[in-house]
């Protein structure tokens, strides 16, 4: 029952099919066979058949009831062998039939094929009686199926044309890339949809306008077909018709014809906000963090979050505070999870940890070729990576000063200039920075620029070292317990209370960063399921015994080391009245290292 229904199902769906090609095939049939019928003034029968066999068309004279009597075709039936085999085409011939009373009765025939190449698609019969075959007869029915050939061909490479086009089409406007197509006279004739809208060609019709009508610039295009030399990724600045300043990377390929004229260029461009958007994401530059990544809830650090919140509403500069290991890197990205932001790039620096003469190429980028050393290809800078996203300066108070005046002029004007390069174009990154130094403190000594400092320090947010919210620790080693057991594959599921205890009476001088260390150190040699003080180090212990209030002076109470340094410098300068031997010999360092240091901290001695 199941194979005579799928075979039901595949005979109805091959009729249906063979029903399609032969109603496209009697489009162009019926014209020509009402014409053969037409010139016949005695009676006649025309046939149209398809590739086998089967009458899909009949006309008929019904003034002859001799032919009527043997031949009762109608659509559907398939007409005997006789009359389409391929020994008998393009010929006239005669059959014989016996008609109801048994008499028999001469019947002539011409049957021409309809071909498609070399595959016979149709057959056109003509019947009549043999006094009525005239030698018009045969070149007039092969005229007609030579005429319906060539129709069925040319409509045929009509769709085939049709749905190429609309191939191409769809694969054009699939891709994200824009694409101009310019003769060569740089007049355009095509462009896909994302091109008109990168453009801004929306409300025109760019097509037959010349290329420089489309763009504010003298478009590089023109310069391939002036040399005939196209370009692949070139970085370029466009001004669209509606004033906007568009950074693109565009690929230009010359046309020519097949004696190797040129005839036009195909241009592709996209946006480099695009190109850097997908590195970003395939490079990993996005915000790992929310604020429900943060654990702890006491009171200041709670305060610490609400400020986060609030500076994730705004697009303001952001300062944040905190000693090393406090945590300073979540909030930042905590902060641009939660802002407008969150869907384009988080790009992070370290300040203190590029060297001083590599942090300005880092920040900016720079052109091909432009200092000893650099890449042929050039770079492109952080600045420009963080395009639309937020750009976090970790370690600022660690930057130069010469960077630092640099750094004061991008954020004023929102505008950068690779290294070596004489382009400005306009960036919208959002700053967050943050520092483990007193910025006011050493700005008032001429270690940071105090306008700098208030040009980043608009949202300040202060986070509390960790003997500031010991209550914490409640919430924070079961997290790293249950973390990092299953990082070291070890079946530790608590801590003991006496642990514990001791792990919230130490002062943390390295905070969270120090407690997560201190608690996978514990997991990888405990042999049990809950952490002891035995698996303490010593420092921790020692520190349950002896509480040293010393431990809990204020961070920024303690004064830096290089701010020391530079007052030792000027009183030396001071008391030798500026005779740099003379101050080398009471700091006991040479005169190349006095210089050095006055250079470094600013010292003017007159």
């Amino acid at each position: 029952m199941v194979e005579e229904v799928i075979s039901r199902i595949c005979s109805l769906k091959k009729t249906d099919e063979r029903h399609v090609i032969n109603h496209q095939l009697l489009k162009h049939a019926r014209p020509f066979m009402k014409e053969l019928f037409s010139l016949a003034d005695e009676p006649v029968f025309v046939l149209f058949t398809d590739s086998e066999g089967c009458i899909i068309e009949v006309i008929k004279n019904m003034n002859s009831m001799k032919l009527e009597s043997v031949l009762s075709y109608i659509i559907g039936d398939k007409i005997d062998d006789k009359y389409i085999s391929p020994t008998i085409y393009n010929k006239p011939n005669e059959v014989y039939y016996t008609d109801h009373d048994g008499r028999e009765i001469n019947i002539s025939f011409i049957t021409t094929p309809v071909n498609l190449g070399d595959k016979v698609i149709g057959t056109i019969t003509i019947i009549c009686e043999p006094e009525h075959m005239n030698i018009h007869t045969l070149p007039m029915a092969m005229a007609a199926s030579k005429a319906i050939s060539a129709m069925v061909e040319m409509e045929n490479n009509k769709n085939e044309l049709l749905y190429r086009n609309q191939c191409n089409n769809a694969i054009v406007n699939s891709i994200t890339d824009g694409l101009l197509i310019v003769d060569k006279d740089g007049y355009l004739t095509y462009i896909n949809q994302i091109g008109i809208e990168m453009l801004g060609l929306k409300h025109k019709n760019p097509i037959g306008k010349h290329v420089t009508e489309l763009v504010d610039f003298k478009p590089v295009i023109l310069e391939v077909l002036e040399t005939g030399k196209g370009y692949v990724d070139k970085d370029i600045i466009v001004t669209t018709s509606l004033g906007e300043k568009i950074r693109f990377i565009k690929t230009a390929i010359p046309i020519r014809d097949d004696e190797g004229n040129l005839i036009g260029v195909v241009d592709s461009f996209k946006k480099i906000k695009t190109v850097k958007n997908f590195v970003n994401n395939f490079m990993g530059s996005y915000a790992n963090y929310c604020f429900d990544d943060i654990i702890g809830s006491s009171k200041n650090l709670a305060e610490c979050i609400r400020l986060a919140k609030i500076a994730s509403n705004s697009t303001s500069n952001v300062l944040i505070y905190g000693e090393s290991g406090t945590g300073k890197e979540i909030i930042a990205h905590s902060i641009h999870n939660a802002s407008s932001r969150r869907d384009k790039p988080f790009i992070s620096v370290n300040c203190g940890a590029i060297p001083r003469e590599l942090l300005e190429s880092e920040l900016f980028g720079y052109e091909p070729g432009a200092f000893t050393g650099a890449s042929k290809k050039g770079r492109v800078g952080k600045f420009e990576l963080a395009d639309g996203g937020t750009l976090f300066l970790d370690e600022i108070g660690d930057m130069p000063l010469d960077m630092q005046v640099k750094l004061l002029r991008v954020i004023q004007e929102r505008k950068i200039t690779r290294i070596g390069g004489n382009i400005t174009f306009d960036i919208d990154v959002r700053l967050i920075t943050a520092t483990n130094k007193n910025l006011l403190k050493y700005s008032e000594l001429g270690q940071f620029r105090k306008d700098l400092y208030y040009r980043i320090n608009v949202l300040n947010i202060n986070l509390p070292p960790l003997r500031d919210r010991k209550s914490d620790i409640d919430e924070l080693v079961p997290f790293f317990i249950n973390k990092l057991s299953s990082k070291l594959d070890k079946r530790v599921i608590g801590i003991t209370e006496e642990a514990l205890k001791i792990l919230k009476q130490y002062n943390w001088p390295g905070n969270i960063r120090e407690l997560e260390n201190i608690i996978e150190r514990a997991i990888n040699i405990s042999n049990g399921e809950f952490i002891t003080k035995y698996e303490l180090p010593r420092e921790i212990l020692d520190c349950g015994k002896i509480q040293d209030d010393d431990m809990k002076n204020d961070y920024f109470k303690i004064e830096p080391l290089d701010i020391i340094e530079k007052r030792v410098i000027e009183k030396a300068l001071h008391i030798t009245s500026g005779n740099i031997s003379n101050a080398a010999n009471l700091l006991n360092i040479t005169r190349n290292t006095v210089y050095n240091k006055m250079k470094k901290y600013n010292i003017e001695y007159k």
